[in-house]
């Protein structure tokens, strides 16, 4: 005859459990609908992987750079990621027109409107799916 007491009961108590986790005294109807729960998730996870792994980078929001005080007419030869049209007397302290180039390596050019290469640059740049946002 089994012994009942504080251990016998725990047990149970843990057998209990694992039949629980384990589903086989599990009601047909929970069993269902677990299932079917799972096979709706999976595609919807999926898709969100997928999304946020093969993202393109252009649909990604880079923050704003902050204010030209100077511009310069030189030119530069990094890839450019990103482009900022800053207008004049827009924010307290940007007193110039500018155009700003933000490159791969994160560094930002100010870029005065009236420079030579200013249109071709930006066409190449129009072309790539990149086009200057106005601060």
């Amino acid at each position: 005859m089994p012994r009942v007491g504080p251990v016998s009961v725990q047990n149970n108590a843990i057998d209990y459990s694992l039949t629980v986790i384990l589903g086989s005294r599990m009601p047909f109807s929970i069993r269902c609908g677990l299932t079917l729960l799972c096979l709706t998730m999976l595609p919807l996870l999926h898709a969100q992987v997928i999304r946020k792994v093969f993202q393109p980078l252009v649909g990604i929001p880079i923050p704003a750079p902050t204010c030209c005080a100077t511009t310069s007419k030189s030119t530069f030869n990094e890839p450019v990621t990103a482009c900022y049209e800053q207008k004049e007397n827009i924010f307290p302290g940007c007193e110039v027109h500018a155009y700003i180039f933000r490159t791969v390596s994160k560094r930002d050019w100010c870029v005065d409107p009236g420079a030579w290469w200013i249109p071709q640059r930006l066409k190449r740049l129009e072309q790539r799916g990149i086009r200057c946002q106005i601060l």
